[in-house]
């Protein structure tokens, strides 16, 4: 009796250990990109072949915009580890960097394909509507 509680003893403090290694490991498999990481699930970034999709762009459009929203995303990444920023300065130079890039890949679309996707940045990158206001939930007034 006295073995068996030695041992379910030495079993919950090797459990308990191993809880928070666990917790540490990075995700891996097929959901690991959905999961957070820069900018929230999915990097709240519009996806290239979401866009082609919605926008109905042409392959040489398609080939064109890859390279900027890869810039687009290099820079952002740079951005957020420069620590020599205030929070305020970093907030203003990302705003600035997203409205430059924006202004490049709305030269590539056509009027129409641009006003869509003046459309769907207005709505957001989870489609949309009004956000609530802080500390209030969805649907609260």
């Amino acid at each position: 009796m006295k073995s068996h509680r030695k041992f379910v003893t030495l079993l919950l403090t090797l459990a308990i250990a191993a809880v928070p290694a666990l917790q540490a490991q990075p995700a891996e498999g097929p959901n690991a990109a959905h999961e957070r990481g820069p900018g929230g699930p999915g990097g709240g970034r519009p996806n290239l072949d979401r866009l082609a999709e919605e926008l109905g762009l042409s392959a040489e459009q398609k080939a064109k915009l890859g390279p900027i929203m890869k810039h687009q995303q290099e820079q952002m990444q740079e951005l957020r580890k420069d620590e020599s920023l205030s929070q305020e300065q970093r907030r203003d130079k990302a705003r600035a960097l997203r409205e430059e890039n924006q202004k490049a890949m709305a030269a590539i679309l056509t009027p129409e394909q641009a006003k869509k996707f003046a459309e769907m940045r207005e709505r957001g990158p989870r489609g949309g509507g009004e956000r609530p206001a802080k500390g209030e939930k969805k649907g609260e007034k």
